[in-house]
């Protein structure tokens, strides 16, 4: 049996019955407990999963269906996800960031007809979910399979963090970053509540091509706890309302690009 179907295997079990034995994996899938215990740690590095002494367990609050956002998305987020798909180049190398919007363009892109051709990273536990079943159905179907890159990390809420995750972005130099802003202001620029989220947002700014920041309405004029970097530093910025005056002025002398995507009202 293969790794990926192995991994399958154990994910269908905790999924399904909520935990699972190191010792019965040994015994259905015929191979020694060292290589059990290295698929479980793979499975949880992606966030797939949580390692306990003797096994693994679903992670808490995860339905069958993986650890998805159980919220439907909104028109909102999901006009923003459409937009960011657009900018993406096949063949490039992309990571995705959390928030609602996250989750909703990782499906996007691995229902693209270039998502065999990218590199994908995100540090996001829903996204990396959603990545991996795309992964593994396009082994499935004999098709070439995109490359993804689990950040690992602390998890909290979500996403991965802490020294680790920092770790890994300082390793990587992407063409598109995706996120999703908490605070967007003239004098503060993006900002965030979580200080482990701002510390990798700022290593994501510096180390990619284009920093595209998606900015629900909620966010314009907004200032978070903890800043990630001034407006210069962003490449491009999506949302679907208008920004304050003050805000679409200083993005404009910063030659940020500003894609304004109007919300069906009929939504």
């Amino acid at each position: 049996m293969l790794a990926h179907q192995r991994h399958d295997e154990i994910l269908r079990q905790v999924n399904q019955n909520g935990s699972v034995r190191v010792t019965d994996l040994v015994t259905q899938l015929d191979v020694s407990e060292m290589t059990v215990r290295r698929d479980i740690q793979v499975l949880a590095t992606k966030g797939l999963l949580e390692r306990v002494h003797g096994g693994a367990v679903r992670i808490a609050g995860a339905s069958e269906e993986g650890n998805l956002a159980t919220s439907a998305p909104s028109g909102e987020e999901k006009i923003l996800a459409q937009a960011a798909l657009e900018t993406i180049r096949p063949g490039s190398s992309v990571f995705i960031g959390g928030g609602g919007c996250g989750p909703i363009l990782a499906k996007l892109i691995t229902e693209s007809d270039f998502f065999s051709s990218l590199t994908v990273a995100t540090n996001c536990l829903p996204v990396a979910k959603l990545l991996d079943r795309a992964q593994q159905e396009q082994r499935n179907q004999g098709r070439v399979p995109a490359q993804v890159i689990i950040f690992g990390g602390q998890p909290e809420g979500h996403e991965n963090l802490g020294p680790l995750t920092l770790a890994n972005a300082h390793n990587f130099y992407f063409h598109s970053v995706f996120i999703e802003a908490e605070g967007m202001d003239k004098e503060t620029g993006l900002s965030c509540g979580n200080l482990d989220k701002a510390a990798l947002k700022q290593v994501l700014i510096r180390n990619c091509e284009f920093a595209t920041v998606m900015v629900p309405a909620r966010s314009w004029g907004r200032t978070a706890l903890n800043v990630v970097c001034p407006l210069k530093q962003l490449s491009r910025v999506i949302s679907a309302t208008e920004p304050p005056t003050e805000i679409a002025e200083a993005l404009t002398q910063s030659q940020i690009m500003l894609d304004i995507r109007q919300l069906d009202s009929n939504r």
